[in-house]
């Protein structure tokens, strides 16, 4: 079957987050930027979905759900996706990613705990352990000339000392993937300290034609480690809005533990739409998967090439999956901050810095600011390229155009 992701839907006025001029104006400082931030895309989903969510409507009535194949689901799409066998005893449905790794951190941390986390980091990772009373211990990855990296040796050594590993593999915003033999060597140490180690693979599932991913889970097998694998369609199938995940477990009395603790708060079952969709994804959506991998490469690739070509002064980051990474604009930062912070054109933005007002102001392109991942990274910006390659390229040469004026 041919998908044309060429077509974009219009998501004004659809209580999308992403087009939400306040939420614009908060990151960008101009709410008429064109929205290239928040982590999802423009796309739509697997047509299966959008089929059965059709039934559903016309049938007219959402009662109670019944989904007793969740987990072989969850094992069936974990075997065909990445080739990993899963028994199902070790899965648990939970009612999104979020929830699942803050549940895990109170179940198998206590408060005033370290938790150890690569950086840049997704932003909701240092809410979720401040929030919960654990303290964040902050490993920032090596980056040198458009390439993030993670060093095993350094980062094993960090975690003497911690109570937790709290991974984001691929990671979110560079797009890195992991080397097995570096999760191996992670894992190996943490048995040695006896500590978990979680793993957001959100993106997983979105690695780019000719790069292999490892889940966590997998890369554990033979070592032993305390370790809990997330996973969810979110992102892979564009559903981010109805919340699913599976929690796998790599030790049968966390899995233990953390069922009972769902149980208890009622939280086991999904609600009527998202376990339909969940079914109907990961059942069916796997040509759709790898078409979209391959289409998210091409608007890699075209952002590359453009900026060799045409803005060399910035750098896409490694980009080797998903749809979200990290841009360098390092050489052109401190002309940017200067403009910015020296003029009264650009208005605050609250969640924003000085790179993410600069374009949405001069190239009406709202972009997270680096800072949304740590204050030590003002001079990147990351963009979202889950879109058309046409929106893709008008964005870009808006930014070269806004570049430009500053000489």
């Amino acid at each position: 079957m041919e998908y044309n992701f060429d077509i974009i839907r219009n998501r004004k006025c659809t209580n999308s987050i992403k087009w939400n001029k306040d939420a614009i104006a908060s990151i960008a400082g101009c709410a008429e930027a064109e929205p290239f931030w928040v982590a999802d895309m423009e796309f739509g989903c697997f047509q299966g979905a959008i089929d059965r969510a059709k039934e559903i409507a016309e049938c007219g009535i959402f009662g109670y759900p019944s989904f007793p194949d969740l987990k072989e689901t969850g094992a069936y799409w974990l075997k065909k996706r990445h080739s990993w066998t899963v028994d199902t005893d070790d899965i648990v449905f939970s009612n999104g990613l979020l929830h699942a790794i803050a549940l895990s951190i109170n179940l198998f941390s206590k408060e005033g705990d370290k938790i150890l986390i690569p950086s840049p980091t997704y932003k909701p990772f240092r809410t979720l352990t401040a929030l919960n009373n654990r303290i964040m211990i902050d490993y920032p990855l090596f980056y040198h000339d458009g390439k993030f990296s993670l060093c095993a040796e350094k980062f094993t050594k960090a975690m003497e000392g911690v109570d937790m590993v709290l991974f984001c593999s691929p990671h979110n915003p560079s797009g890195l993937v992991f080397e097995r033999e570096d999760l191996e060597k992670i894992l190996r140490k943490a048995k040695e300290l006896d500590i978990p180690v979680l793993s957001d693979e959100i993106h997983a599932d979105l690695v780019h034609p000719g790069i292999r991913h490892y889940p966590m889970g997998m890369a554990n097998e033979g070592i032993g480690a305390k370790c809990i694998t997330f996973m969810a369609p979110s992102k892979t199938f564009n559903i981010a809005g109805e919340h699913s995940a599976i929690t796998i477990f790599s030790d049968k009395s966390m899995k233990e533990k953390f069922q009972h603790t769902t149980d208890a708060l009622s939280l086991s079952s999904p609600g009527y739409l998202i376990g339909e969709l969940f079914e109907e994804v990961y059942r069916n959506g796997y040509e759709y998967n790898l078409a979209l991998c391959s289409y998210l490469k091409k608007n890699a690739d075209l952002i590359r090439s453009y900026f060799e070509n045409e803005l060399p002064c910035l750098k896409l980051t490694n980009g080797d999956a998903s749809f979200v990474t990290f841009i360098d604009c390092s050489s052109i930062y401190e002309k940017v901050k200067e403009k910015v912070l020296s003029s009264g054109e650009y208005p605050e933005a609250a969640d924003g810095g000085v790179l993410s007002r600069f374009f949405g102001h001069d190239a009406l392109v709202a972009m997270n600011d680096g800072t949304w991942f740590g204050k030590e990274y003002p001079m990147f910006v990351r963009f979202n390229y889950g879109t058309s390659s046409e929106r893709v390229l008008g964005a870009l040469e808006r930014m070269k155009r806004a570049i430009r004026a500053l000489d």
